[in-house]
């Protein structure tokens, strides 16, 4: 694989993850012009993707099969996600303990997970008077 270039745009968008994480592509795309205004939606696009492919970021997927990233590290993230307005908070802990649990005695070797949870925040919780 070829050397990475680091270019301001990809520096803009690692401090916005940075700061922000998670962010699906339009969010990244519309917090960088606010700071870059010359700033393309391919430019965002491309390098999202060049550094997923590098291992720099993880993506991770919307119900509406839209992507979201966040910073690669060495704590992986799970995440309640708001069915309205797609805000994303952290778990607080990794269920995997309680499920690894769950799978004893069998034959299954899990190897991975994702854990995502759906519903509203508590602003679209009012708005939608749930």
């Amino acid at each position: 694989m070829e050397k990475a270039r680091h270019t301001k745009q990809k520096q803009l968008l690692l401090d916005i993850l940075n700061a922000y994480a998670p962010l699906t592509a339009m969010q990244l795309y519309t917090k960088a012009a606010e700071q870059c205004p010359t700033i393309a939606k391919s430019t965002v696009y491309r390098n999202l993707e060049t550094m997923v492919q590098r291992g720099e970021l993880c993506r991770g997927f919307l119900e509406n099969g839209e992507s979201f990233f966040s910073l690669a590290g060495s704590e992986h993230h799970h995440y309640m996600i708001c069915r309205d307005c797609n805000r994303m908070q952290d778990l607080p802990a990794c269920p995997m303990e309680t499920l690894g649990k769950m799978t004893a005695g069998s034959d299954f070797v899990a190897m991975d997970h994702v854990v995502q949870i759906y519903g509203y925040c508590g602003e679209c919780a009012v708005k939608h008077n749930i």
